[in-house]
């Protein structure tokens, strides 16, 4: 390895000494980049094989990262078997111009374009608009077009005794892009059997 500065007060790199790459720098302004030769934040990170930052414990691909906000709250990732981001209050995440586009809050409720999931754990607010078209706030999507088969929301009570199951779904017609709604509730045996059909 050698240390490599620019111009006097310029960006300082340090490079593999036996290839002559640049590995990391540290610019005028103090960010750091690894595998990045321009940072443009405190710690600009690119890698080549698309897994820029992994965290191991021991020789395990494991471990942990906190961040603290500026208000103090905790922003705890780790990695075990599964991915899970944990915070001590609520959630965002947004796109170009820091737009909010989806909120957990601490309750866990989940608010896909509204700030607020007031009224049920999911709460989505969708485009305004008569419903004849594609302003629908949810798409549940079947997989295929096989006449007979289709996709459906199944709405349940926790198991148990007194447990009850009920389905609203949408089955393919034989032939064309038409379907029907159904409507199915438990019958205490394997199968959940239909109760109400609208055709087309």
């Amino acid at each position: 390895w050698k240390f490599i500065a620019t111009a006097a007060e310029g960006t300082l790199f340090i490079q593999d000494a036996t290839a002559s790459v640049n590995r990391v720098a540290i610019d005028t302004s103090g960010n750091v980049g690894i595998g990045k030769t321009d940072p443009g934040k405190i710690l600009d990170l690119q890698s080549t094989d698309g897994l820029a930052l992994r965290f191991y414990n021991s020789t395990t691909f494991k471990g942990g990262l906190e961040v603290v906000t500026t208000d103090g709250q905790m922003i705890s990732t780790s990695v075990v078997d599964d991915f899970a981001i944990r915070s001590q209050s609520d959630m965002l995440f947004a796109t170009g111009g820091n737009t909010e586009r989806v909120r957990i809050d601490s309750s866990g409720n989940v608010g896909i374009g509204t700030t607020a999931a007031t009224w049920a754990k999911l709460d989505i607010l969708g485009s305004g608009g008569a419903q004849t078209g594609a302003t629908q706030a949810l798409q549940v999507k079947a997989p295929s077009a096989t006449a007979g088969e289709g996709v459906g929301i199944r709405l349940n009570a926790a198991s148990g005794s007194h447990e009850a199951v009920g389905i609203i779904g949408m089955v393919n017609n034989a032939s064309g892009n038409a379907g029907a709604m159904t409507f199915h509730t438990y019958n205490l045996g394997a199968t959940i059997p239909e109760r109400m059909r609208i055709d087309n």
